[in-house]
């Protein structure tokens, strides 16, 4: 879990204003920053909206805020989370889909990704593309989340 200097110092970037004050329209941006895989659930629990610029809370309580979902039970994505996911690519309902569908989600999940590296992972995680450019999905899920 992130300590609370870790957590301010996320805040503090999103203080447009420099008001010691997080717009909880970014709750879930500071979590993600934080390497926090919380669900958008979690975070609307915890006071996160829809616009920028409604609701605002004191650094302190967004400490409290993001500790409160590092506790919360099932409050980030597991190994069948990410099976169902895949499953919206699966275009043939066969246990397939594109390699570079996964490339895109994945390059476009964190802009912080390096594209090469997205493309080193799934050299070394993704079994071959058939003749149609389909990989079997569900034993790259194994191998990345240490399955297999």
């Amino acid at each position: 879990m992130a300590d609370a200097d870790a957590i301010k110092k996320i805040c503090d970037i999103y203080d447009w204003d420099g008001k010691g004050e997080l717009d909880l329209f970014f709750l879930g941006d500071v979590m993600y920053a934080l390497g926090m895989n919380t669900t958008k659930k979690v975070c609307v629990g915890l006071g996160q909206t829809d616009e920028e610029g409604k609701k605002f809370a004191k650094f302190d309580d967004i400490v409290t805020k993001v500790q409160t979902a590092a506790k919360t039970p099932e409050s980030s994505g597991n190994y069948h989370d990410f099976i169902e996911l895949l499953r919206l690519y699966d275009k043939n309902n066969n246990g397939t889909m594109m390699l570079a569908e996964l490339e895109n989600l994945l390059s476009n999940l964190g802009d912080e990704i390096p594209k090469d590296d997205v493309q080193k992972l799934l050299a070394e995680l993704c079994d071959p593309e058939d003749e149609d450019g389909m990989f079997p999905y569900t034993p790259f899920v194994d191998r990345l989340c240490g399955k297999a």
